[in-house]
């Protein structure tokens, strides 16, 4: 399958924008919000989650997730001394459930793996997600009430399932 990952650009600036957006207004059910104020709400809502992370992780690489030659989600991974740090990942939901983002991850525990250093992430509590990082030997090392830290440690291993999408 062709699936890659390749920096990002300043040409995926619309790409990212909008993904970030649709990924708020489904979190946030935006639909059910007044449409004279959605729009302006959910712009802060991506402008806030830029700043936060470019503030907490100045250093990280940003990727673009591409599947058939078309861009279909972004990660976020910085790569740290000590850590390496999950800061996101986002597959578009046209493209979810088909293993892309489990392929992804993988590659991502792989690589920390032969780095011999944990790969650190925050996870909301009520997402999908929590139990794939489950699956892929991510640990709870933290209860933020709403989000989860959790972290793999090198030798970790993976659960059933190929990730193959």
């Amino acid at each position: 399958m062709p699936l890659s990952l390749r920096p990002a650009l300043p040409a995926d600036e619309p790409f990212l924008y909008r993904l970030a957006y649709e990924n708020f207004y489904e979190k946030l059910m935006a639909y059910n919000w007044d449409p004279k104020v959605r729009d302006v709400l959910l712009k802060l809502q991506v402008e806030g989650q830029r700043s936060g992370y470019a503030a907490q992780f100045p250093h990280a690489d940003h990727g673009i997730i591409v599947y058939d030659d078309r861009p279909v989600g972004r990660m976020i991974l910085d790569r740290g001394p000590e850590v390496h740090h999950l800061v996101d990942i986002v597959v578009d939901a046209q493209h979810r459930s088909k293993g892309i983002g489990t392929f992804i991850l993988r590659a991502v525990c792989t690589e920390a793996e032969l780095m011999r250093k944990p790969l650190r992430l925050q996870v909301e509590v009520r997402s999908r997600a929590r139990d794939l990082y489950g699956r892929l030997g991510f640990r709870l090392i933290e209860d933020l009430t709403v989000t989860w830290v959790m972290e793999r440690a090198p030798g970790a291993g993976f659960s059933s399932g190929t990730g193959t999408p």
